[in-house]
């Protein structure tokens, strides 16, 4: 387990590993907007070649946040308590640049989930109304002969 002998070491330490997981989530972002256009685009081969790419990334920053844990965990254990201004600002600011580049992936993760819903709701109607189409010209059909 990683150990900060200091609060200024636990905070460098943490901001460094929220800096690394910021820097892997800002090409995932860029995944993400990619993502959304291959599906717009009905790209299947290039859209599961980015999705595999993307998982990497994700498996990666998975990793680092397990790198940070001990990290966190003893700067909200005490470190933080004795730590200085310039300790906190270092880490808020850290911690501000991750949360933010997470947000917008969740807005476009979010909004690519409503694309898509939409698109099926799409083809559920079409697929209805020739089912009923069908049925429609088959009792007419019917009652011709």
């Amino acid at each position: 387990m990683a150990n900060a002998a200091t609060p200024d070491q636990c905070a460098k330490e943490l901001a460094r590993l929220l800096n690394a997981q910021a820097q892997i989530c800002r090409k995932i972002l860029a995944k993400t907007q990619l993502q959304q256009q291959l599906v717009e685009e009905a790209k299947e081969d290039e859209l599961l070649s980015l999705l595999s790419d993307k998982q990497r990334l994700i498996d990666d920053h998975q990793k680092l946040v397990e790198q940070a844990a001990p990290y966190r965990e003893q700067w909200e254990g005490g470190m933080r308590d004795r730590a200085d201004a310039a300790s906190h600002a270092l880490v808020e600011e850290a911690w501000n640049n991750l949360k933010n580049v997470l947000d917008e992936i969740v807005r476009l993760e979010d909004a690519s989930r409503a694309y898509l819903q939409e698109q099926k709701d799409k083809v559920s109607v079409d697929i209805g109304t020739q089912q009923r189409g069908k049925i429609v010209n088959k009792a007419y059909g019917g009652a011709a002969s």
